[in-house]
């Protein structure tokens, strides 16, 4: 980063508008959803003026679809950072499930609750978030492959991270608190242990690490 007495280049000024912007549409979503995240509540939240985001995004879909994808990759980069190598017996794995509850249930990943519940009745929306959909997907995949690729088969090791993420997507649209710093209900703990129970239990492995 510059110091204060230096000039920044116009690609660190760019790079700061796009933060700028996708950190603002974050907010956005999360506090006021969809229908009103407007370029000029992005803009005011941001700091930015209209004809500045559309330099950098020309329509409201590539404006959030760019930061679904923002989202996504820091998620993952965050979880990546908080989950040790070693992930091997059921307390193990029950922690794994409860980072990706806490991120799950943080107000940065609402960005894509909004954004795939107005999908299903915007076909353009729908279409341009394909390929974010399919870049978390490969994310997540490649996440929990380093986790239990010994482990699980490829085909077995997708089907597990479905059951997790849908669990976990489903509290986050029926929490009534969907604060990350919350304890977990009792039921909510034990459906945690018990999917961890699965995966020790049902896929041991077959060489230590």
């Amino acid at each position: 980063m510059p110091t204060p007495t230096e000039r920044r280049t116009q690609a660190q000024r760019r790079e700061g508008t796009i933060g700028a912007l996708l950190d603002a549409t974050v907010s956005c979503l999360a506090e006021r959803g969809y229908a009103a995240t407007s370029t000029a509540a992005v803009c005011a939240e941001a700091g930015v003026s209209q004809g500045a985001l559309f330099r950098h995004f020309p329509t409201r879909h590539a404006l959030l679809v760019a930061t679904a994808s923002h989202v996504a990759t820091r998620n993952v980069e965050a979880f990546r950072a908080t989950v040790g190598a070693d992930v091997d017996t059921v307390d193990d794995v029950v922690a794994v499930l409860s980072h990706l509850r806490t991120i799950v249930l943080s107000p940065a990943n609402q960005t894509w609750r909004e954004l795939l519940v107005a999908a299903r009745a915007d076909a353009e929306l729908r279409t341009a978030l394909l390929p974010a959909r399919e870049s978390l997907q490969q994310q997540m995949l490649a996440a929990a492959g380093e986790l239990w690729g010994d482990r699980l088969t490829t085909d077995d090791l997708a089907a597990v991270l479905s059951v997790v993420v849908n669990m976990l997507d489903g509290l986050a649209f029926s929490a009534l608190d969907p604060d990350p710093t919350a304890a977990p209900g009792r039921t909510v703990e034990r459906a945690l242990r018990l999917l961890a129970e699965m995966i020790v239990r049902h896929y041991p492995q077959t060489e230590p690490r």
